[in-house]
């Protein structure tokens, strides 16, 4: 299993089944917040790992619209020309994940994961898989399902998921779930656990660890760290790891671990 493929997630096609998605009640109060609404528009800068923070590689951007129960989500990744170089789509009802998608321009590369049911077969919720490697591709992209299991993550979701652990991580305890890697067109389970406690940029701040819970595939892939304020509302002040966009070495592109720091204004 290589390295690179653990983390990066990809691009989109249609799935081909008929697909009952998760919902909520369509009365739904529009008043009240949901798990994944806040916040609606957020930036970031992403460095590279360790350097000076002075010559940024990419930006972030995060915009949630909503209408009723229903939650989409667009991430742009753009160079510091202001070229996008990634996108990823996320569409929820409810606090449930639907369907997310990933496009990355720079290798052109897509995939995608519904969650939802065959129709007329079973009430288990299935995840369904679709990965292109390259254009070419994307008329018979790779395919696989897997059944829904507890606590399936992305990595817009990865924030509300700590602070709704907040005290079981503060105490020490571990938090784990599995995360959906598109690429390899199934989950795989991570750990959180407190690592330490410092203090960055004048504020207290915990530091989040998120590593496999396979002790072999974590040899192959490196731990991911949270910088999470103390107090509330504990919002993600910075995240060091695999990125979504990928760096150009020589003709090349590769996968990223780098610093992104968020604009909380």
């Amino acid at each position: 299993m290589r390295r690179n493929s653990i983390i990066k997630g990809g691009l989109a096609c249609s799935v081909c089944l008929t697909l009952s998605v998760f919902s909520t009640p369509a009365e739904t109060n529009s008043s009240v917040p949901l798990k994944y609404e806040e916040p609606k528009f957020l930036t970031g800068t992403i460095y590279a790992k360790d350097s000076d923070r002075t010559h940024p590689l990419f930006t972030f951007t995060r915009k949630a619209t909503r209408s009723g129960s229903t939650l989409k989500v667009i991430r742009e990744y753009n160079n510091p020309e202001g070229k996008l170089v990634a996108q990823e789509r996320v569409h929820y009802e409810g606090d449930t994940l639907v369907s997310y998608e990933l496009e990355d321009f720079q290798t052109g590369v897509r995939g995608k994961a519904v969650i939802g049911a065959e129709a007329g077969k079973s009430s288990q919720r299935t995840i369904y898989f679709q990965w292109s490697k390259d254009e070419k591709s994307r008329n018979k992209p790779q395919t696989r399902e897997e059944a829904l299991r507890k606590d399936v993550l992305i990595n817009d979701m990865v924030a509300p998921f700590l602070i709704s652990h907040w005290e079981e991580l503060s105490n020490g305890r571990e938090v784990k779930c599995r995360y959906i890697v598109l690429p390899r067109r199934e989950t795989v389970g991570f750990t959180f656990t407190k690592e330490r406690e410092e203090s960055w940029s004048g504020r207290a701040v915990v530091i989040l660890k998120m590593e496999p819970t396979s002790p072999i595939i974590a040899e192959l892939v490196d731990p991911l760290y949270f910088t999470i304020e103390k107090e509330g509302p504990h919002r993600v002040l910075k995240y060091t790891g695999r990125t979504t966009p990928k760096i150009q070495s020589g003709k090349k592109w590769k996968d990223l671990d780098a610093t992104t720091e968020f604009d909380w204004n």
